[in-house]
């Protein structure tokens, strides 16, 4: 009997090693090789099954467990620009995190920052607002555009820079790459580049991506479809475009929406993450591209946000404030006659379903 034990012992210890406590345990439990306390520790050692969560400075969040309020999917709390600049507004966090709890008074329960190195943002800042204001911040990675780049950017593959940016995603907390952007309406090959390398680091990490497009009523070089070419490079990736979204759309002179619907219809999320900068374009054009493209049945894609970077946007001096999106725009959108529960959705569950994901290892 004694022989036989040990037989059985060496058996399940030399397998055991063979495949890992992990993955082995998992195997010979189902085959009934354990004993009750190696079953307990094969239970212990298997991978938890991961769920999806929205990251934030102050910790991963189940999608149910989001603050109450809008989400702001694009939103600047600090950076300086354009590069090279010594000082910016944004570096006063006092003053930031006063504003963002005007913010949160005026119906907004979290905000993504979309800086990055290369705007030379300041996660200390971020991490501050986020547990001071009573506002949860999303901080984001990744290279905004070829003027902003690094000189180590034209030398390296974007096999190399996506392997950087899912180190220090992972290192710093961040939860999501954005904005992601190109400075005219054709990409360089370094831009090109570096929006393969963010998709590759998206497939990696699960993590969601907004882009910068240079629409404007004033650019008049930027081709109509910039955007679709921005998608087919996610495509091209393997993306999961339920957690990509084509930014600055709201800039394109199209009434009808047809760039923004054929995003949607393609799987993506459209941003209209300018609002209130009437600079690019006014809102009311944005009202009528808006209405088109949930009219045809896609408000479920549509993502509001104001971009804001500018001193003059603070409530501190007599602008508008963080909650321009909540506070100007969205009654705009009512008074065009979207209902409630529409215009509700649009404000907290399309920017929640968009930022959340299920981390890969």
């Amino acid at each position: 009997m004694k022989a036989n034990e040990d037989r059985a012992g060496i058996s399940r210890r030399d397998a055991l090693r063979a495949l890992g406590v992990g993955g082995g345990a998992g195997i010979l439990a189902g085959m009934g090789l354990l004993s009750t306390s190696e079953r307990a520790l094969a239970a212990w050692a298997r991978p938890a099954q991961q769920s999806p969560v929205i990251r934030t400075l102050s910790g991963d969040l189940a999608p149910t467990a989001a603050p109450p309020g809008a989400i702001l999917f694009h939103e600047h709390l600090h950076m300086r620009y354009p590069p090279g600049a010594e000082t910016s507004f944004s570096d006063d966090v006092e003053l930031m995190i006063r504003e963002v709890r005007l913010a949160r008074e005026d119906g907004v329960g979290m905000i993504v920052d979309g800086g990055h190195a290369d705007m030379d943002r300041n996660l200390d800042n971020l991490k501050r607002i986020d547990a001071e204001s009573g506002v949860r911040v999303v901080a984001s990675g990744g290279y905004y555009m070829q003027r902003t780049y690094p000189e180590s950017i034209a030398e390296r593959s974007a096999e190399q820079i996506a392997d950087e940016l899912v180190a220090t995603a992972a290192r710093e907390g961040h939860g999501a790459f954005g904005e992601i952007g190109q400075q005219g309406g054709v990409l360089t090959d370094d831009e090109r580049k570096v929006h393969r390398a963010v998709a590759l680091a998206h497939v990696r990490t699960g993590l969601p991506v907004f882009t910068h497009n240079a629409y404007s009523i004033r650019a008049t070089n930027v081709p109509r479809d910039a955007a679709l070419r921005q998608l087919e490079i996610y495509e091209a990736a393997g993306a999961n475009l339920g957690n990509v979204c084509i930014g600055h759309v709201c800039c394109l002179d199209d009434p009808a929406a047809d760039i923004a619907i054929e995003i949607a219809r393609r799987g993506a999320y459209v941003g209209f993450d300018r609002v209130t900068l009437n600079g690019t374009m006014p809102d009311s054009q944005r009202v009528t591209m808006a209405m088109a493209m949930i009219g045809a049945g896609h408000a479920d894609k549509l993502l509001l946000s104001s971009d804001f970077y500018a001193a003059n946007a603070l409530k501190a001096n007599g602008g508008n404030g963080i909650a321009q999106t909540v506070t100007v725009f969205a009654p705009m959108l009512t008074e065009a006659g979207l209902d409630d529960a529409t215009l509700h959705s649009i404000l907290t569950q399309n920017p929640k379903r968009f930022l959340s994901f299920t981390p890969k290892a």
